[in-house]
């Protein structure tokens, strides 16, 4: 598509990667999108934080999003450091509930919306590990006098290093 036409000062939308080119050749100043706020992070926080709460609503792309504008257009951003804690604070959250639902996995299901495309591409490599050892458990609770509860302990009892290491990646610390 067609972007333009440039009437400084009046706002225009641009594809990031647009918006990131004319910053750095000093042309503009980026607006941050609305959640990228210090004030809306802290609320997303709150809401994250509460027992039992969903996942909340964020772009799918939030973690990249946010570290590019970090990265590219800090000086554009009020509070920078601050929004980079609370980004790095929300993300610590989403991952411990991401954690406690792979601790319900079970073989027909696994539920979490909301999730953007790097958490969603963190947890991938235990999937698929996870449901090979789901589907033994069943046909060994199938076949035997264990129980499916028995079998979800056995799950449940795992070591989530692989998926700690999957966490270890950072988005948001400075290059």
């Amino acid at each position: 598509g067609s972007v333009g036409p440039f009437r400084p000062p009046q706002k225009t939308r641009v594809p990031l990667w647009l918006a990131v080119m004319l910053k750095r050749s000093n042309r503009c100043r980026i607006v941050a999108p609305e959640w990228l706020s210090f004030e809306h992070l802290h609320m997303l926080c709150k809401e994250e934080d509460q027992p039992d709460s969903m996942f909340t609503k964020l772009p799918l792309h939030y973690l990249e999003i946010a570290h590019i504008l970090l990265t590219n257009a800090e000086d554009d951003l009020v509070d920078s450091q601050g929004i980079r804690r609370l980004i790095q604070d929300l993300r610590e959250v989403r991952q411990s509930k991401t954690r406690e639902g792979l601790r319900m996995l079970n073989s027909l299901q696994l539920q979490m919306d909301n999730l953007s495309i790097a958490e969603i591409n963190e947890i991938r490599p235990l999937f698929a590990h996870s449901f090979d050892m789901l589907r033994r458990l069943d046909e060994l609770a199938g076949s035997s006098d264990v129980t499916r509860q028995q079998s979800q302990n056995l799950f449940a009892d795992q070591s989530y290093s692989e998926f700690d290491d999957a966490f270890s990646s950072s988005y948001l610390n400075p290059e």
